[in-house]
């Protein structure tokens, strides 16, 4: 073997040490044409808030499971799916005297349903991508018993994205997020604007985020399911995750959000003015690329 062979046979084997396979969680991450990728997340939530009027604060714990399939019908376009089940949920409200109702809830079947298409672009290094989301949700007899517009809720929602892929695996992005309740008495509108930067090295990935969210008639319910608030709310929160590629097919991750600040304006019938203090999500996920 020459000296010029045997330098083209050293670069060869150099460049294919630091090929990296797909980023699979990345915010423009789509499987390729005749790919699907598969989401699995087990999680919880919890929400508190101060409520004036004699009472001290209230807590709202949840849990849930849920899957995620997304198909490439092309190497820029998907169509995905997805199921969730709210499995558990605590609800706690306080007087200052102490506790004034609790209830706790468990539903074996109390499903979400998500049906979304995603489509990427790009100019040189310039991302974008628009997503679309139908989604439906029934929460049964939690809050639900008294209110039909709190049975099977339908919503609409749309993701825009953009980012720039500054090579080494960075892509810093931006996200404007739209949805809305639709077939309901009292429909919700949510907006969001999220600014983040995803780090990804082919077996380690790092993501975050903040993200400024501002609602319109966002309905507060009691204890025994009557509506007593529909108000404005805007609140930024830290979304965060990081995940370790166990193959290059497989990544292992935890992702959480964190309230870093509220401001709900309430307006109700009995003049009850509430404010969230504290919020946070946090879940184990497995995505697999087939």
């Amino acid at each position: 073997m020459n000296y010029k062979t045997m330098l083209m046979a050293s670069a060869a084997v150099l460049f294919s040490t630091q090929a990296m396979a797909a980023d699979l969680t990345g915010a423009f991450s789509v499987p390729g044409k005749g790919q699907i990728t598969s989401e699995t997340k087990i999680g919880m939530t919890r929400e508190t808030s101060k409520i004036r009027n004699g009472f001290k604060k209230y807590t709202l714990d949840g849990a849930y499971a849920s899957e995620f399939l997304e198909y490439g019908i092309t190497d820029s376009f998907s169509i995905n799916a997805g199921i969730t089940n709210v499995f558990d949920r605590d609800y706690v409200a306080e007087k200052f005297w102490g506790t004034y109702n609790k209830i706790s809830y468990n539903n074996d079947h109390n499903f979400g349903y998500d049906l979304g298409a995603k489509y990427n672009t790009r100019f040189d290094d310039v991302l974008f991508q628009v997503a679309g989301t139908y989604s439906t949700y029934n929460p049964k007899d939690f809050w639900g018993k008294h209110n039909t517009d709190m049975r099977w809720q339908k919503n609409l929602g749309i993701d825009l994205k953009a980012g720039l892929d500054l090579g080494n695996g960075i892509t810093p992005y931006i996200v404007y997020h739209i949805d809305s309740d639709i077939d309901t008495a009292h429909r919700e509108l949510t907006q969001s604007v999220s600014a983040g930067i995803h780090k990804y090295t082919g077996k380690w990935a790092l993501d975050g985020a903040i993200r400024y969210e501002w609602t319109k008639n966002h309905t507060e319910y009691d204890s025994d399911g009557w509506l007593y608030s529909k108000k404005n709310t805007t609140e930024t929160w830290l979304d965060v995750a990081g995940d370790y590629y166990l193959k290059d097919n497989v990544a292992l991750g935890l992702y959480g959000s964190y309230l870093i600040d509220a401001h709900d304006r309430t307006s109700t019938e009995w003049g009850w003015k509430d404010k969230t203090t504290d919020s946070y999500e946090i879940g184990l996920r497995v995505k697999v690329l087939f």
